[in-house]
C-alpha cells in the first residue's frame, strides 16, 4: 500500500512540476516548481522510509552499474563539503535569491528523492509516459506563444518561446532531454495506433520546442536523439518508415519557420566572406607596413547580444576564479556563491557586451560552476557520473541523460531538468530482489521512529512554507508599493522579513517603503522612519557583504535618505548627514568595483543628482576609460 503511495507521488512529481508557474512571487518559475518539489518530494520520502520501516524487507543485490550510487552519494557528500567551507553559508544552504535550485537543501531533497526512486523501483514504462506526455500542453502552450495567444505569457512571432520554464533555453534544454523518450516509446511500441500517437507528440514537441530557437537546445536535441538511435538499432529497423516521415516533417516546420536563424544564417555566411576577404588579402604583396592584430585583445566596440563572445568572457573569468587558492580548486567557494565571487574575475571585456549592465550570477556552463563552486573533485564525480551513464549504453536514459550533458556545456540544470537528472540515474540502477524478511525491529521502536520521522517532516514543511510565505509577501509589498499603497506595503514587508530574516532583499524592500513613508511627514517623523530604513539597509548589508544585488539596490535609497522632502517636484534641499552617508557608501562601492562598468554608471547617477561634482567626474573618468561610448548614449 505504501509503495503503491511512493509510487503515485513519483509520477506527480515528473508530471506536474514542469507545469508549475506563477505570478505571487519574485521569480515566477523555477522558484514555485523548487518548492512544488520541496513539498512533494518531501512527503515521497518520508512515505517511503515509512514503507520500508514496516513492510517485509527486501534484500537486493545490484546486478549492474553498482558504482553508480556511490558516485552519486559522493556526488552529494561534495555539496555538503562545499557548503561547509564555502564562502556564504545561508546562500550555499538554501540557493541564490529567488530561484534556489542548486543550493544544499535542493540537492539533498533531490538525492532523497532518487533514494525513493531506486527503492520503489517503479514500472519503467510508467515514468517514461508521465514524463513523455508533459510535452502535450507544455508544447501547445509554447506554440500558442509564439502566435502570441499565450494570454499574459503571450510572446511573438520575432520572440522566442519558453513555454511554462521561463526562459527559451530552459524550455529547449527540457524538451532536448525528453524527446528522445518519446521517440524510444515510439519505436518499441506494438500498437499502430499508439505507435503513431506518440511520433505525432514528437513532432508536435519538436514544434514548441523549435519556437525557442535554442542553439544549445538543438545540439542537445541532435545529440540524445542521434544517441537513441544508436543504441536501438534493432528497433530503428523495425520503424524506418515511422522515423523517415517523422524527420521529414521536423526538417520541413524548422525550414519554414526559421525565426532568428535566418540573421544567424546571413551573419555566418557574412562573416565566411569576411574571412575569405581577409585571407585573399594578407596573400597581396605587402604595400607599406602592416599593423599586427591579435584575436585576444580586448574590444573597443559594443558587442550587440553576441552569446558567444558573452560565454567565452565569463568562461575566462571562471576559470580564473576557480584556480584562486588551493582551497577553491578542491573544493570550491560553495553552491550557489559564483555571483559573490566571480566580480573580482569579471573581464573588463564585458562592459562591451549586451549584459554590460546586468548582474552574471552563472557562468552558463554547468562543468565550469561545478568547478568553481564544488571544486575539482565535485567536478571529477560529475564527469565520472556521466562518463558510467554513456558506458551503460541504456536504451532511453543515456540518450537522454545525454542530451542534458550537452546543454549543460552552455547552460545549468533547472528545476525540471534536475528533477529527471535524479529520477534517471536512479531507474538507471537496476536491483534484483533476492529475498524478503521480517523487520527485526519491535513495534514500539517502529512508532517512536515513524513519530520522530513526522515530526521532523513537519518541522522541515514549515520551514519551507515559511520561505515561500516571505517571498510572496515580498512580492505583494512590491506591488502595493508599486500603486501608492504604503501602508500595507509595509505590513507585508514586515511579514516578509519575520518569516525569512536571513534575505537581505527584504529588508531592502522594507527600508523602501520606510523612505517612501516619509513623503508629506514634519521633521521628526521623517528623521525616525529614515533611521528605521537606514537600518535596514545597514543589515541588508551585513548579511552579505559582496551581494551586488543588494548594494546596487541600495544605491538610490541613500540618494533619498539625502533629501529632505522626496515629495518635492522641484529641486530639493539636501540633508547634509545623510549626503555625506551617501557620499561614503557610493565611494566604497566604487573602490570595491572599479571595472564594473555598470555599477560605475548607476553611482554616477546619483552622485550628479546630489551634488557630489568631484566625485562625479572622478566616477565618469572611469567609465570613460572602460567604455567610452557610454558617454554619448547613456550617461546624461
Amino acid at each position: 500500500m505504501v509503495r503503491r503511495v511512493s509510487r503515485k507521488l513519483l509520477y506527480v512529481l515528473v508530471f506536474v512540476t514542469p507545469f508549475i508557474f506563477g505570478q505571487t512571487t519574485n521569480e515566477l518559475f523555477e522558484f514555485p516548481k523548487l518548492y512544488f518539489v520541496y513539498g512533494v518530494g518531501s512527503l515521497l520520502i518520508v512515505s517511503t522510509v515509512l514503507g520500508q520501516l514496516w513492510a517485509r524487507r527486501p534484500t537486493r543485490t545490484y546486478v549492474f552499474r553498482a558504482a553508480l550510487p556511490k558516485l552519486v552519494g559522493l556526488f552529494t557528500l561534495s555539496f555538503v563539503v562545499s557548503t561547509v567551507w564555502g564562502s556564504h553559508l545561508y546562500t550555499s544552504v538554501w540557493g541564490y535569491f529567488s530561484r534556489y535550485n542548486g543550493g544544499l537543501v535542493s540537492v539533498l531533497v533531490f538525492f532523497g528523492i532518487y533514494w525513493a526512486t531506486r527503492t520503489v523501483h517503479p514500472p519503467l514504462l510508467t515514468v517514461l509516459r508521465s514524463v513523455a506526455l508533459t510535452l502535450l500542453p507544455i508544447s501547445v502552450f509554447g506554440i500558442l506563444q509564439h502566435f502570441g495567444l499565450g494570454g499574459t505569457w503571450a510572446s511573438d512571432t520575432t520572440a522566442r518561446a519558453f513555454a511554462t520554464f521561463g526562459q527559451p533555453n530552459w524550455y529547449a534544454a527540457y524538451c532536448a532531454t525528453v524527446l528522445p523518450i518519446l521517440v524510444y516509446l515510439g519505436l518499441c511500441e506494438d500498437r499502430q495506433l499508439a505507435k503513431i500517437g506518440w511520433f505525432a507528440l514528437f513532432v508536435l514537441g519538436f514544434g514548441g520546442f523549435w519556437y525557442a530557437y535554442s542553439v544549445s537546445g538543438i545540439v542537445g536535441l541532435v545529440v540524445s536523439v542521434g544517441l537513441l538511435l544508436v543504441v536501438n538499432t534493432d528497433l530503428v529497423k523495425q520503424n524506418r518508415l515511422a522515423l523517415g516521415g517523422t524527420t521529414l516533417l521536423c526538417l520541413g516546420f524548422a525550414v519554414l519557420n526559421p525565426g532568428i536563424f535566418s540573421h544567424k544564417v546571413t551573419d555566418a555566411f557574412s562573416d565566411v566572406s569576411d574571412l575569405i576577404q581577409s585571407r585573399t588579402s594578407s596573400q597581396q604583396p605587402a604595400t607599406g607596413q602592416s599593423t599586427p592584430v591579435t584575436l585576444l585583445e580586448i574590444p573597443t566596440h559594443y558587442a550587440v547580444t553576441d552569446s558567444g563572445f558573452i560565454r567565452k568572457e565569463l568562461w575566462r573569468g571562471t576559470v580564473q576564479l576557480a584556480g584562486m587558492s588551493a582551497k577553491t580548486v578542491l573544493v570550491g567557494t560553495g553552491p550557489e556563491t559564483f555571483p559573490y565571487t566571480f566580480q573580482k574575475y569579471r573581464p573588463t571585456s564585458l562592459n562591451y557586451s549586451s549584459e554590460w549592465n546586468y548582474i552574471l550570477n552563472k557562468p552558463h556552463n554547468y562543468y565550469l560552476e561545478l568547478l568553481s563552486q564544488n571544486g575539482v573533485i565535485g567536478l571529477l564525480i560529475y564527469l565520472a557520473i556521466g562518463l558510467t551513464v554513456l558506458v551503460a549504453r541504456h536504451r532511453v536514459f543515456t540518450p537522454a541523460l545525454c542530451g542534458l550533458f550537452t546543454t549543460n556545456i552552455f547552460g545549468w540544470p533547472t528545476v525540471s531538468t534536475s528533477l529527471l537528472f535524479w529520477v534517471m540515474l536512479a531507474l538507471l540502477t537496476t536491483d534484483k530482489t533476492t529475498e524478503s524478511t521480517e523487520s527485526r525491529h519491535s513495534g514500539l521502536v517502529k512508532v517512536a521512529v515513524s513519530t520522530v520521522l513526522l515530526l521532523a517532516y513537519v518541522v522541515v514543511n514549515v520551514q519551507f512554507a515559511r520561505h515561500y510565505l516571505a517571498d510572496t509577501a515580498n512580492k505583494k509589498s512590491q506591488d502595493l508599493f508599486a500603486k501608492g499603497n504604503v501602508q500595507q506595503a509595509l505590513s507585508y514587508a514586515n511579514t516578509a522579513v519575520r518569516a525569512n530574516p536571513y534575505e537581505p532583499f527584504y529588508y531592502r524592500t522594507r527600508a523602501k517603503t520606510y523612505v517612501l513613508q516619509t513623503a508629506g511627514q514634519d521633521t521628526d517623523i521623517t528623521q525616525q522612519l529614515k533611521l528605521l530604513a537606514l537600518a535596514d539597509m545597514d543589515y541588508a548589508r551585513k548579511l552579505n557583504p559582496n551581494n551586488l544585488l543588494t548594494l546596487r539596490g541600495l544605491v538610490p535609497l541613500y540618494y533619498f535618505l539625502a533629501l529632505k522632502d522626496i515629495s518635492a517636484t522641484e529641486e530639493t534641499a539636501k540633508d547634509p548627514g545623510y549626503v555625506e552617508l551617501a557620499r561614503e557608501r557610493y565611494t566604497q562601492l566604487v573602490t570595491s568595483y572599479p571595472t564594473d562598468v555598470g555599477v560605475l554608471v548607476l553611482v554616477a547617477k546619483y552622485q550628479k543628482l546630489l551634488g557630489l561634482t568631484e566625485d562625479y567626474t572622478s566616477t565618469i573618468d572611469r567609465v570613460a576609460a572602460l567604455r567610452p561610448d557610454l558617454l554619448e548614449w547613456y550617461v546624461h
